[in-house]
């Protein structure tokens, strides 16, 4: 399983050197924008649209959160690309090859598994030290809020990748990746949906009344939950990926040859 695992790695190496050119440049540019919101033209231009449009303190603070989050993410999205592997063994015809090893299908499927995770989790490593180090130098987020948001980015992107997996491993052959990056994007369209639906019921009621006094915290409700609930987010993305694993290896053992 272990060689499995390098060999997926190797899959990915292309994508790891962009890894490190991004982890490189998210330092750079995150410290550039801490220090310029709060020494430079960022913290001037806060100020005036604040004043210009009646925004507060909190709002203001919570659009360059957004901003740092978008940084944050970037790590995750340079190795999250889990369909470049699959891609890469159906070329090579690996799936043929690899009914040879003595290894059973869900040792295969958890191979698969624990190389994307283990590079997300490096991304998260990272990102915490680069968040400790912008701790010090802006009072825009607090480290607790920046792992709080790192380890709900990283939820996000263990969900995407476990449901990508999932409709890979149904839909084998060339040219199928784009259908499963789709499928997994709606599916956690419609499973926020659910979730929330209340809470979108009553922001789409407020914003039809024409009394409408819906406050600006409204907008940022999942934001605030990211911060400081992202413990809610790590249990539901453990409980896709489990689930993931389990339906993959269902499927990979009833169509044999597609991992």
């Amino acid at each position: 399983m272990k060689g499995l695992m390098i060999k997926d790695i190797m899959c990915l190496k292309k994508q790891l050197m962009v890894f490190c050119y991004v982890i490189i440049g998210v330092l750079i540019v995150s410290v550039m924008f801490v220090l310029s919101a709060r020494f430079g033209n960022l913290s001037v231009a806060a100020r005036q649209m604040a004043a210009e449009n009646n925004m507060s303190v909190l709002d203001v603070n919570n659009l360059a959160t957004l901003a740092l989050l978008t940084f944050m993410f970037l790590p995750f999205a340079a190795v999250g690309d889990v369909l470049f592997v699959f891609e890469e063994d159906n070329k090579a015809g690996f799936a043929k090859v690899a009914g040879a090893l003595p290894l059973s299908v869900p040792k295969r499927v958890l191979s698969r598994y624990l190389s994307v995770f283990a590079l997300l989790a490096i991304g998260a490593l990272l990102d915490i030290v680069i968040a400790f180090a912008l701790s010090f130098l802006t009072d825009i987020l607090s480290f607790a809020g920046f792992v709080g948001i790192i380890l709900s980015a990283l939820s996000m992107m263990i969900i995407y990748c476990s449901l990508t997996i999932v409709f890979r491993v149904a839909m084998p052959g060339a040219g199928k990746g784009q259908y499963a990056q789709i499928l997994s994007l709606l599916t956690m369209a419609a499973g926020f949906i659910l979730i929330r639906f209340e809470k979108i019921k009553e922001l789409i009621a407020q914003v039809k009344s024409e009394n409408n006094n819906m406050g600006p915290e409204r907008l940022w409700d999942l934001l605030t939950a990211m911060k400081e609930k992202a413990w809610i987010f790590a249990l539901i993305a453990i409980t896709v990926m489990l689930v993931s694993y389990a339906v993959s290896v269902t499927i990979a053992q009833r169509k044999r040859g597609v991992i």
